[in-house]
This record gives C-alpha cells, structure tokens and sequence, in this order.
C-alpha cells in the first residue's frame, strides 16, 4: 500500500477544504499515478490512473513543479497520453515529498473561467505552498493517530487561507463563526478574539437569502462596511457529512474590473476600426457616433455580415458606458427553452442541468453597460413580452427565481429583418419594436458601397499576410476587378474569407484572380455583364434597402417613391419586374 492510500481519508479532508475555500478542484495521485483523492467526479475518482507523460508524472519523475497557464499548447503537455482529450483550462501540479522521497503529486486544476481566474490571481501564493504541502502530509503520516496532527495541518491551511485575496469565513452546523481571514477582518473591521453572529456580520436579509438556499451556491451582489461583495456559500464535506460550512466573500468591483479589463484587451472596436470610405457608411457612422453619447436604445439593421456588431462595440466604446460591460447574444442562436436563462440567469435546480449554484444572466452581468441583442427578430414572442417588460421595469429575476434584480444597460439591437413588417403581421411586440427602434441605424450591403471593396480587401490582405507571415505587395489589377463585380451576398464576413483563402494559397507576390475565383465558385466575369443588367441590379438593391428600413405597407412605399423621386405608380412597376 502507498503512503498517500494510508491516508486517504485525511487526504480527502485536505482537498475538500481547499477545493471549497478556493473553488479550483484538486487531485493527488501516488508515485504509481494511481488517483487517491479527488473533488472532480466520474472520470478521475479514486482508483482511476493518471495519463503517462502527464504533468503529474513528470513532476513525480523530476520532483519539480508545473505551473501550466494553457495545457493545451504547454510543451510539457504534448506527449501526454490524454493530450488530445485534455479538459484543464489550466493545471499546477506540486510534488509531495516524504523523507526526501516523491511519493506523489497534488495537482490544483481549473475546468472552468472562474476557478482559472481564482487559480491566476493566487498562483504566487500557491507556488509557496510545496514546503507546507510536504509538511503536512509528514505530519499526517508519521502522527496519524495524534490529535497534534489536526491542529498542525489546520495551522498551515490557515496559512493558506490567509494569503488568499478573498475573504473567508467558516462556520460551524450551528451557524457559529469559528475562522475568518484576515483579508475579511480587515475589510470588516472584525475582532477575531470578538466574532459578532453571523446574521448580525451579514444582516438578517442576506442571512437569510443564505438559509433560503441551505448556505450552497451565491448571493450577491451586497454591500457589507460600504464595499460590494459576492458571498459563496459551500458545505465542507466529510465523506457524506456535512461538517461546516465556508463563505468566500469576493470583492464584486475587483471582479467586475478583472472581467472588463480582459474583454477590453481581447474587444476593444473603436469608430477608426471601422474601415471604408463611401458615403452610405460614412452616414451610418456619424449617426453612430452622434448617438454614441446620448445612452438611447440603437437597432442596427443591415444583411448579415454588414458589420453589425463591429458598430454596436464602438458605440459602446465611445459611450458613458464604457468602463462598463459589453455583452452579445445572438437571439437566433439560442434554443427558444434556453433564451430565458441566457438573458436573465437562474437559480440553481432551476430545471435540469442547471449549475449547482445558479448563473447570472447577461442582464445582470452588465447591468450598468452595453447589452447587444443580435437579431432580435428571431426573439421568441413570449420571450419579447419579458424582455419588454425587464427594459420598462429595468429588473428582473432569475429563472426559478422570485427577488427582483435591479438592471439598468443600454440596448443595443440588431436584425437583418423588416421589423416594421413583422409588427404588421403580428409576429413582433409593437411596444417592443418602439422600445427598441429609438435610434435607427441602416448598414449598406458590401455590394453598394463601391471602391470599399477593395479598401476593405487591401485591409484584410495586410492583416492576413501578416498572420500567415506572407510577404505580399497587394492584388493584380484582374483580382480587382473581379472584387469589384462580385455581389458579395456574404457581404463583409464573405469578403473577409475569401481574401484570407486567397492569402493562404497565394505563390507569388501579388493575390491573383485565379485564387478569389477559385473560392467564388463559378462566377460571371464583369466584362460580360451589359450595363442595361448593372442598372436593373442597383435599382432593386436601392429599392429593397429604402423599404426594409422605412416598410412596405402602403404608406411606407409613398414615402420611398417620394425619396426616390419616382411616382408610386413606376414604384410598383419596378418591384412587379
């Protein structure tokens, strides 16, 4: 029997109170890699033999710790035997020591963003950790049946705890507060030789929230001592019984920022990233830019793949609001049972498959920022009634929820559908589209705007040859000309495949045509398109753009063959052809 299977059972003590104080899961396996202890389920429980190759046999081998921050392309990880099946987000693998002797690895391992964050932010604590870690498990070992042994490994995980940078909180099956930390002594001005009682610490109201959910899964966010904390609340479990229970209390600001800070390196769009020069965007730009300021609702209409949310994250940009949140979700994208708890979250055994601790949704992750609605006529019409109802009211509850949530972000929404149509034929809320359509803004299709074509393709040469490390000086004069006459019905996203295609396979110096007609497919040269055709194909374009953005009732064509400078009569005519 190994060492670390003698001790099983204090073992899984160890890693259940970590894994509940620092929500990243923990494995330690012997100097067989066989799994002795686990928190992660199923596949790596006791018994079950790590990968060879692995970061943990490498540590068993060499003694020498791994910190890996992307498994997936980490060198140490390339010969695994599980590489390809590989689930870590990231993975730190410590080698435990007995006697000088490596009897086994305790790995700290990331399955989701937010143990991989947590994991990130406490790496240098962690990496301190491998002279205690073997400490204690000597004190274990050699001092099994003395009850010095508790009190000494207790000592060093509060060592642990107290370099954490969240607050912690233990109490007892009593609710009495037997731990804290001191990052929450602190913040709280806590006395740890006069502990209050935990309703008293936390007010009657979230204590409650907290007894409500039996004290597992998250509260938040609430102000204690003025600063805005999320509390998660997780059992310590010894085998099948419960003995305690910890309260991590984050900073919800810090958090917030982590997150911001991280999608603004990753999306930051401002207005210059939006690149072309004819007049059809231009307008749609300074309209965009206008409105930017002035926190009203925008609905973005255009085909797809005209760039909508690329303007709906620069207007976000160049807004109040943009220390804040952005978030997108494609309302068509979303299966009609699910749309609810993406936009509004839910609590935990809301329906099956449900996070054990609840979720927020996207109107409560960015409460007070940018929440794009990507086309919003796919919305379902029951979920167009609560959406309607959360932007008047601005709160909502979770899904198997009942407190409201006070929400506030700004909406921005796009489609490439006449909504003004569909509220015609009932198939969407008028209140809604009026809620929505404060500001409308137009996107042209790719094929009306002209020389940004090949503004936009030189563009997207530059990025990708610089990507795929090509040294290319541009397109020959046919490659433009066949750019020039394509339609585009992919619009800008098509665009942008094809010249990267064309990068890819490009031999010489120049992007030929032969490439782009390639990855067009058969394809009618310019050339042999008479200009009677040309003139018949922009007039329907112009036409359908006039009336998806103002309607086709009969009203609404006066008005465009009014713009138009045409009799409705020759309007009429001109869409029978």
């Amino acid at each position: 029997m190994s060492l670390l299977l003698s001790i099983k059972k204090e073992l899984q003590h160890i890693v259940e109170a970590i894994n509940a104080v620092t929500n990243v899961d923990i494995i330690v396996v012997d100097e067989h890699l066989k799994r002795i202890v686990s928190t992660v389920k199923k596949e790596y429980e006791f018994g079950t033999i790590a990968p060879t190759n692995s970061a943990f046999h490498k540590s068993i081998i060499t003694g020498e710790q791994f910190f890996l921050e992307n498994p997936k392309v980490d060198p140490i990880c390339t010969e695994c035997k599980n590489f390809e099946n590989c689930k870590e987000l990231i993975e730190f693998c410590i080698p435990i020591k007995y006697k000088d002797e490596i009897i086994g690895v305790l790995g700290m391992c990331a399955y989701d963003e937010i143990a991989k964050e947590n994991l990130l932010a406490n790496k240098d604590s962690y990496m301190n950790f491998e002279n205690q870690l073997s400490d204690i498990i000597s004190t274990i070992i050699s001092e099994k049946n003395n009850a010095k042994m508790l009190e000494y490994s207790s000592s060093k995980l509060m060592t642990l705890i107290n370099s954490l940078k969240d607050g912690i909180v233990i109490i007892n099956n009593n609710k009495d507060i037997i731990t804290t930390n001191n990052y929450v002594n602190e913040k709280l001005n806590l006395n740890p030789n006069k502990m209050p009682v935990i309703w008293e610490l936390l007010s009657d109201k979230i204590y409650n929230k907290l007894v409500n959910q039996n004290f597992n899964g998250e509260v938040g966010p609430v102000k204690l001592n003025g600063i805005e904390f999320m509390i998660n609340s997780c059992p310590i479990m010894i085998g099948d019984i419960q003995d305690g229970i910890v309260l991590l209390l984050s900073d919800f600001n810090k958090m917030r920022e982590s997150v911001l800070e991280s999608n603004r390196k990753k999306d930051l769009i401002t207005f210059d990233d939006i690149v072309g020069e004819s007049e059809l965007l231009l307008q749609a730009r300074r309209e965009a830019i206008q409105v930017a300021e002035k926190d009203a609702s925008v609905l973005i209409m255009g085909e797809t793949g005209t760039g909508k949310e690329v303007f709906a994250r620069a207007i976000h940009y160049a807004s109040s609001r943009r220390n804040d949140a952005f978030m997108a979700i494609n309302c068509g994208a979303i299966t009609e049972s699910l749309i609810e708890s993406e936009l509004f979250g839910y609590e935990k055994g809301s329906f099956t498959g449900a996070n054990n601790t609840g979720k927020p949704g996207k109107f409560e992750t960015c409460k007070d920022g940018t929440l794009f609605l990507d086309e919003i006529g796919d919305l379902p019409f029951m979920m167009q009634v609560k959406l309607n109802r959360a932007l008047e009211e601005k709160e909502i509850t979770r899904v198997g929820g009942n407190i409201s949530i006070k929400v506030n972000p700004r909406i921005i929404s796009a489609t490439h559908k006449n909504l003004y149509s569909m509220v015609g034929k009932n198939l969407f809320r008028d209140d809604l589209y009026y809620r929505l359509n404060v500001v409308p803004i137009f996107l042209p299709p790719l094929r009306e705007r002209g020389y940004d074509i090949i503004v936009l393709s030189r563009y997207f040469l530059n990025r990708f040859a610089a990507v795929y490390n090509k040294e290319l000086k541009g397109f020959t004069s046919d490659a433009e000309r066949l750019l020039m006459g394509y339609n585009f019905p992919g619009n800008i996203r098509e665009l942008r495949n094809l010249v990267e295609y064309a990068v890819i396979f490009e031999e010489g110096s120049f992007v030929g045509a032969e490439n782009l007609r390639r990855k067009m497919g058969a394809y009618e040269e310019i050339d042999n398109i008479k200009l009677e055709d040309l003139t018949k194909a922009y007039e329907k374009s112009v036409i359908q753009n006039k009336m998806q953005k103002i309607g086709d009732n009969f009203e609404s064509k006066k008005e465009v063959a009014k713009q138009l400078g045409i009799s409705i009569a020759t309007l009429y005519r001109k869409l029978e052809e």
